[in-house]
């Protein structure tokens, strides 16, 4: 590197000091030594309006939907607590280091990880994985409507499920023209709230486990029923685990619309560990100490009744707490419908931008609101009246399966595209140094976490075996002989070329330079010697 930080100080650029170089963390209308941001993005015209707050409450709690609190019954019944932990252990493995690599490559680009396989891989593989997470999170749309409509039932039945789906349909399109800003405030208050309702599930779970309500008790299902179904149960956890943790990887598509992405990524990454161990295994165990896999309760036609947080306040004494269960879901389905609607319509965005989808998409208002994209892909949420047949569940669980091998897909897609993304940066020249932030324990981890992601792929539908399924086949692995297709496809017609190591190119939208990133890394030193309860106001500030 040209200069040393010993050296930038000498030539009067900037001081260690804490009084010289500041940088407060609830500042996000960034002018951090001359590194100013633009408030729309120059390449796709969106605008910059997630706040460092917003992107870190979205990645603690901001994409969990209704499956956490009724989905994941279907997930205890067929699989067992011990065995959800396991999966969603190996599965939140994967999904941190797969964290890491986005850490690594957002925080020195401005674009969202499709873009970097496009740079780092191949344009016609990048295509790919855009479409398959815009595949992702339609089936998602689809997802958080069933259980929307389907929750609201449980106030009445005077509105008929698809009443309640039109009524809401008009509500969430008119919200999403908002802009980003009415996004991430609304974004924020809503995951702080589902923060606080699940920590009072946990105290009450703890309470009733440990005998703390006369006269009633769950016993102990850990060791009475572990596992439904031996090492079959294990198996069964890792598409529940998947697709109730696919979201974590969205904080790459917050980046062109971040006012501060540079500290908001690095930050958000970090959270990511807290929310895998304090929302998805506290979930799991709280769940697990107060709800046997075999509870008859699991398989209610009623959703909110089924629900493992109803049968445990049921069983407690609250003969009402169905009520409470419904409104928990309402608000939690105002939150995940919202987000769903945003990744996918932003992903189909930048696939437009890219030349991977038609032009059309592109189209913006004013405010930065693509909204021919958010309207196309909002359209998809009519699918969810299929729901009403008499298959309804088959159709439920098939939008489950997909978005499951979805998720392993293109988190093995992200950790591929930083191994190739790293070996490159280190061929050329460039060091580790110039890195704004560096992931941990590379290569090991990332290789690891791919190998896993294969692995997932190919056992996350193995019931379908056991007994044999072809519909549940094809649901289950159609996407995986599709990907190949879509590649090779795109290949084929944009004359597509396998980006050899020394030709990628590091300087096109490199967001600092080697300098740059030594004057980032000082403040990040002065940041560190604040006070713990300073460093943590970004959440609320």
């Amino acid at each position: 590197m040209a200069n040393s930080i010993s050296d930038l100080e000498k030539q009067g650029k900037f001081s260690s000091g804490e009084a010289e170089v500041e940088v407060e963390a609830g500042i996000d209308d960034v002018k951090t030594n001359g590194l100013d941001r633009e408030e729309y993005d120059p390449h796709t015209g969106v605008k910059r309006g997630l706040k460092t707050r917003h992107i870190s409450m979205m990645a603690i709690a901001g994409i969990i939907g209704p499956g956490l609190f009724i989905g994941i019954g279907r997930g205890l019944a067929l699989c067992g607590p011990a065995a959800l932990i396991i999966g969603f252990f190996i599965v939140g493995c994967m999904g941190l280091i797969m964290m890491f690599s986005i850490g690594e490559l957002n925080t020195l680009y401005d674009f969202n990880f499709n873009t970097h396989a496009e740079k780092w891989v191949d344009p016609a593989f990048g295509a790919t994985v855009g479409w398959y997470y815009v595949i992702l999170w339609i089936c998602n749309v689809i997802q958080e409507y069933v259980s929307f409509t389907n929750i609201l039932t449980f106030y009445t039945d005077v509105v008929p499920i698809w009443g309640w789906f039109l009524i809401f349909w008009f509500v969430f399109t008119l919200y999403q023209q908002l802009g980003v800003e009415a996004f991430g405030e609304a974004e924020y208050v809503l995951a702080l709230t589902k923060l606080v309702f699940i920590t009072a599930f946990y105290v009450f779970a703890i309470i009733y486990a440990a005998g703390g309500i006369k006269g009633r008790s769950p016993g102990n299902p850990f060791k009475e029923t572990p596992f439904a179904d031996g090492f079959k149960s294990i198996l069964n956890s890792f598409v529940y685990a998947g697709v109730y943790m696919s979201g974590i990887e969205s904080i790459s598509l917050t980046v062109s619309e971040s006012k501060n992405p540079r500290r908001a990524i690095p930050l958000a990454v970090k959270q990511t560990m807290f929310r895998i161990l304090f929302v998805y295994f506290g979930i799991c165990i709280s769940y697990g100490i107060t709800v046997p896999y075999d509870h008859p309760a699991l398989s209610s036609e009623n959703r909110t009744m089924k629900s493992p947080m109803t049968i445990a306040f049921t069983d407690a004494g609250w003969a009402n707490a169905g009520y409470y269960v419904s409104t928990v879901v309402v608000i939690t389905c105002f939150s995940s419908i919202n987000c769903a609607i945003y990744l996918a319509s932003r992903s189909l965005y930048n696939l437009s931008h890219e030349g991977y989808a038609p032009k059309i998409f592109q189209t913006h208002n004013k405010s930065g609101v693509p909204y021919v994209a958010i309207h196309t892909v909002h359209l998809f949420s009519f699918l969810n009246l299929l729901t009403l047949s008499g298959s309804g569940a088959k159709v439920y669980a098939y939008m489950v399966n997909i978005s499951g091998v979805c998720t392993f897909i293109v988190w093995s897609a992200i950790c591929f595209t930083h191994i190739r993304f790293r070996k490159g940066w280190l061929k050329q020249g460039h060091t580790l140094a110039e890195l704004p932030y560096i992931a941990p324990f590379f290569p090991y981890l990332t290789y690891a976490a791919l190998a896993v992601g294969i692995i997932l792929m190919l056992v996350q539908g193995w019931s379908c075996f056991d007994p044999w399924s072809a519909p549940d086949f094809v649901d289950m692995y159609i996407l995986l002989p599709l990907f190949p297709v879509f590649y090779y496809g795109y290949k084929y017609y944009f004359k597509t070329k396998y980006i050899s190591y020394e030709d990628m190119d590091f300087e096109t939208g490199k967001r600092f330079t080697g300098e740059q990133v030594e004057m980032l890394k000082i403040q990040d030193q002065n940041e560190k010697k604040k006070p713990l309860f300073h460093r943590m106001t970004h959440i609320f500030s």
